[in-house]
């Protein structure tokens, strides 16, 4: 992890692994460890705002029923009590003065090879600060084409946030070379699965539609935010839909979600361009929300 300047200083960095405090840059774990090696391992991306830290019993559902899949053990320290005071912790001594990226992983113990000597499980939570005391709609729109290179299978797997990210390394290595700002990943049917990092929605004739989790996309915390936002406080229809490209092309808006960054408005997808009326009235809507929710 990178050391902070704060006030002109270099500031140490810390990590929480397995309830032990660690200097960020010291090895944690072994060259045996299985998230390494393999891939086995599961994690959460969770947003610190203001103070807050969002959405974290949601986090914590994903992840349980993630484990469950992969037939993890739970561990004792992964409640929302605990973590909630560890990510605290980290708050403190990392200086994030309540805004900051969160990322817990949750990876089998090492031995074995593909198959485990033993489903019980280690932890570990990094945190690096954000400026942003908010959500902010991005003023420039994206700017997005198709990544087709490696297609996601859609199957449950594939909707897990494990540690095999290869895809999306891949992804981001053509975004760079293409000057994109981010790239659509499509599924073996060749349809819209999701964003590098992000879930899509588009609205088209005043419906809202997004891939189902049955198309390869991880379904973001965020995702489920924005639809149970827009079905009960905003009154505006929302359907699960198969994606394609040339459905991209006839949508009003495109828009992305992840927890990081809130919503973020696509303004060019090949020679479409886009406008984002409904993504800030979405946006104005989120942050109405968590206000409300916070000050209560």
């Amino acid at each position: 992890m990178v050391s902070l300047l704060l006030q002109g200083m270099e500031s140490k960095s810390y990590i929480n692994f397995n309830g032990n405090i660690f200097e960020a840059g010291e090895p944690a774990v072994s060259s045996s460890n299985r998230a390494f090696r393999y891939g086995d391992a599961l994690f959460e991306t969770i947003r610190l705002m203001n103070g807050e830290i969002l959405y974290l019993e949601k986090h914590l559902a994903r992840l349980a029923g993630g484990m469950k899949y992969l037939g993890m053990n739970e561990h004792a320290d992964l409640n929302f009590h605990n973590l909630y005071l560890m990510i605290r912790h980290l708050d403190q001594v990392n200086q994030l003065k309540g805004n900051g990226r969160i990322r817990l992983q949750v990876f089998r113990n090492d031995g074995g090879f593909y198959r485990p000597f033993t489903n019980e499980v280690s932890y570990l939570v990094e945190a690096e600060p954000l400026v942003l005391k908010r959500y902010t709609l991005n003023e420039k729109g994206l700017r997005m084409d198709v990544f087709g290179e490696v297609k996601k299978p859609h199957e449950y797997l594939s909707g897990l946030k494990t540690s095999s990210a290869l895809t999306y390394v891949l992804a981001q290595l053509y975004r760079k070379r293409n000057f994109l700002d981010d790239c659509f990943l499509l599924n073996a049917s060749g349809r819209i699965a999701e964003a590098i990092s992000s879930n899509v929605f588009v609205l088209q004739n005043g419906v809202l539609k997004s891939p189902p989790a049955s198309e390869g996309g991880v379904q973001g915390i965020m995702r489920d935010v924005v639809m149970e936002m827009c079905r009960e406080s905003m009154q505006i229809q929302v359907r699960e839909h198969q994606l394609t490209a040339e459905e991209l092309l006839g949508a009003d808006e495109i828009f992305l979600t992840d927890v990081i960054n809130g919503i973020r408005w696509v303004g060019a997808f090949r020679q479409k361009r886009y406008f984002n009326n409904f993504s800030r009235q979405l946006l104005d809507e989120l942050v109405s929300m968590e206000e409300r929710k916070h000050s209560a």
